[in-house]
């Protein structure tokens, strides 16, 4: 039997228990630790054999190997989560020659192994979730992440481009097959891209229904076909499905530096597809760039400035045609910046995306108040006012009181303020439509419809909605050229204003800017204008001379 130090074991023990510590501070690298802790006690080699329920080959880590002759041999055996494993540990001396001190120090040896492989089994099952998709089996953006970092490292990013694509139709495809066979054409679609592809590229799932692809250059046409639509069929089908997608483009330049970069570059060209659904796809190019930069600059700074009350009202006059006299305006929204001002259709269809035109909305609704309170209170003869709301609201259930409270806090006849809003798109936003002009129809609000005939709903607005006001859209005004477009455009205005008066609306048409117009309304039966041929959108004090004319 081999002597044994007493002394010596329980130093070797405690430096055993001191690098266990350090294991679990410092987090140190799985076969080092194994391979430090295997000489404290004389072990020579440590192999370990992991065999998968599914029946796969076992897999055999070997950590060192410092074998003798005449070794001994102690092996453990464990399972954790339907794998099984083995723990072989080879000695300098055999078994039976195993001071009971020894034996025990192996055996704490053994539990530490156990410990440390099944963080290294969790450690590698996270690992390999956070390199695939498990619902499509393509990449991760975390792995599509290393691989385009590995494209910088090496020098060949230049030879590539990117793509961020969002599927289309895929709630209807969900509601008709069921999300899980959704998800599996999805899988199929994505997996076959990916099979195209081969080594020219990897494709990624970044959420959701949205994906990013890199790929190299030359193959651009073949990737933009594939993303037009394919047909897509399961096994069990007998029928398959088209998938495609929208999709945006870029062509990887010089300015970018990284895959952090790249990753945002690519989202903001899908974002910028998705404004454009129409299109196969779009070229994320500097223009595109430009526009994003613009748009984010615009809500970073909108907190401010409608704390700092930059956003101004001008009114715009409407006449009323028998008398020509003024009968109301509509309040517009005007932003001074820094001096200078920006102008609506850089700030409006920002605030829309984002959500920020309600509260933009109520801050017009309540600078109108308090014009409309201080003319009252200074004796002025004033005028209805129209403001615009944004569809965004229509999800709100309070919206009604909202509106309500702030009218009522600066005591405002409710008679003078009219709410301005657009037709809807969709089933669920004219439900909302409906309940919203009821409720303010019921306490004594006017509403009015605004771009009349532009919206596919128009008939069902009418026939269904409670409206005051209907206005007519500019794009059914004639121009005057005697083209036979501007003609049909007669016949339509002749027969929406026969057919508001018909139903016993106020019917008013905006962008008038000739006295042909003016003419061609009045003989129509359309009494109520606005437009540049009467008035520009006034600042509040130039409006405030044309009230002193009533």
């Amino acid at each position: 039997m081999a002597s044994f130090d007493v002394l010596e074991y329980m130093q070797t023990l405690e430096s055993m228990l001191r690098i266990t510590e350090q294991v679990w501070l410092l987090d140190e690298d799985f076969l080092s630790v194994l391979e430090r802790l295997g000489r404290v006690l004389g072990i020579t080699g440590v192999e370990i054999k992991i065999e998968a329920s599914a029946g796969n080959e076992p897999e055999v880590i070997s950590l060192y190997d410092e074998k003798k002759d005449g070794e001994g041999l102690a092996e453990y055996d464990f399972s954790h989560d339907g794998e099984k494993i083995s723990c072989l540990l080879h000695t300098r001396i055999a078994n039976r020659d195993y001071p009971a001190e020894l034996s025990a120090g192996l055996n704490t040896v053994y539990e530490i192994l156990k410990m440390l492989t099944v963080r290294e089994l969790k450690r590698r099952r996270e690992e390999a979730r956070s390199k695939t998709d498990f619902i499509t089996g393509v990449s991760t953006k975390t792995m599509f992440t290393e691989y385009v970092d590995g494209l910088f490292k090496n020098g060949t990013i230049s030879g590539y481009a990117a793509c961020g694509f969002s599927l289309r139709g895929m709630a209807e495809l969900n509601r008709q097959v069921g999300n899980d066979k959704g998800n599996k054409l999805m899988a199929v679609y994505v997996k076959n891209l990916q099979e195209f592809l081969d080594d020219d590229g990897l494709v990624a799932r970044t959420g959701g229904i949205n994906f990013s692809v890199i790929f190299k250059k030359e193959r651009f046409d073949e990737i933009a076909v594939y993303l037009s639509g394919k047909i897509v069929t399961l096994g069990e089908d007998t029928e398959g499905r088209v998938m495609s997608a929208c999709v945006g483009f870029y062509p990887i330049s010089e300015s970018c530096d990284s895959a952090e970069e790249l990753n945002e570059i690519i989202a903001s060209a899908m974002h910028s597809a998705l404004k454009n659904p129409t299109q196969p796809f779009i070229i994320y190019d500097e223009k595109l760039q430009q526009a994003d930069k613009d748009e984010k600059y615009i809500a970073g700074i909108f907190q401010d400035a409608l704390e700092n009350e930059e956003f101004t009202v001008y009114y715009q006059p409407k006449a009323e045609l028998k008398k020509y006299r003024l009968n109301g305006a509509e309040a517009l929204c005007r932003w001074f910046h820094e001096g200078k001002m920006v102008l609506p259709y850089r700030f409006i269809p920002v605030l829309e995306n984002n959500g920020d035109i309600v509260r933009l909305d109520f801050y017009m609704i309540e600078h109108v108040c308090r014009d409309l309170r201080r003319w009252i209170d200074e004796g002025r003869k004033v005028v209805p006012v129209s403001v615009n709301l944004s569809r965004c609201h229509l999800g709100d259930p309070d919206l009604l009181t909202h509106i309500t409270e702030i009218i009522d806090r600066y005591e405002v006849p409710h008679s003078l303020i009219e709410i301005e809003l657009t037709e809807t798109t969709t089933e669920v936003g004219f439900k909302e439509l409906k309940t919203l002009v009821t409720g303010l129809k019921e306490v004594d609000f006017s509403t009015s419809v605004d771009d009349f005939g532009v919206g596919f709903s128009s008939m069902s607005l009418l026939h269904e909605i409670p409206w005051n006001v209907i206005k007519i859209d500019r794009s059914f005004i004639p121009v005057g050229d005697g083209s036979a477009e501007d003609e049909k455009r007669k016949v339509m205005l002749r027969s929406i204003i026969e057919m508001v008066n018909s139903l016993g609306l106020k019917c008013i048409a905006e962008g008038v800017e000739t006295v042909d117009q003016v003419i061609l309304l009045k003989e129509s039966g359309c009494y109520f204008v606005q437009g540049y041929y009467f008035d520009k959108p006034l600042p509040v004090s130039d409006f405030e001379e044309r009230l002193s004319c009533l």
